[in-house]
Parts: C-alpha cells; structure tokens; sequence
C-alpha cells in the first residue's frame, strides 16, 4: 500500500516464478528482477573487481552462470536494509541493499531516467 513504507522500501515482494523476483515499492512502483540481471548486478568485491576488467580478462565461468545456478536462489533477510541471496553454485557473498535494488530497477522509466 503506497505511503506506508518510504519509497525505497519493500512494501511487498512475492517470486512469480522460479527466476523472476516482484517487488512493490514503498511508493506503489513496480519492479520485476530476473535473477540472472540480479546475478550480473551483484555488488559483492569479488562481481564488482570482475565487472570492472576488460572483457577478455573477466573470469567468465563465474560470470555467466548455469541456469540451474541462477533458479530459485536462496534470500535471507539483512537487518531491516536489505538481502542476502544464495546462488545455486555457492555464491552468496553479496548483500543487496534495498536502495540499490530499487537504484537497478530494470523497469523502462527506470532505465530511462539512469539515462539522464
């Protein structure tokens, strides 16, 4: 319900399937994150270094993970500002913040206003 947590806050979140996480924001905004864009987005060290390189020197096992590895990823809750997500194939190091989930809403309006 709009209004009743701040903008960047969950209100809600259900997975719509085995790979595709919904989120209502605090403010009524809609967000669907596939796990592989969430994977691709992990802000641990190690994904942040790895993204950071020259293609031809990125570690691409563990960047493109197997779809098997990216379904229905473990989430645990942490603290009151965001998740934890456990990937099939044992990565679980990076914490989601709730503000950087919104901040990667891979909406179109989203998308768009990252643009400006």
């Amino acid at each position: 319900m709009p209004g009743l947590t701040a903008p960047d806050q969950p209100a809600a979140a259900r997975w719509t399937s085995t790979t595709d996480l919904h989120v209502e924001w605090g403010d009524g905004h809609p967000s669907d994150y596939r796990t592989d864009y969430l994977r691709a987005q992990c802000p641990c060290a190690w994904c942040r270094v790895e993204r950071g390189k020259p293609a031809k020197e990125r570690n691409l096992l563990a960047m493109r993970p197997t779809a098997q590895a990216l379904a229905s990823p473990a989430v645990e809750l942490v603290g009151r500002y965001g998740i934890r997500m456990a990937w099939g194939d044992g990565h679980s190091s990076g914490i989601y913040p709730f503000t950087y989930l919104r901040e990667i809403c891979p909406c179109p309006a989203c998308r768009q206003q990252r643009r400006r």
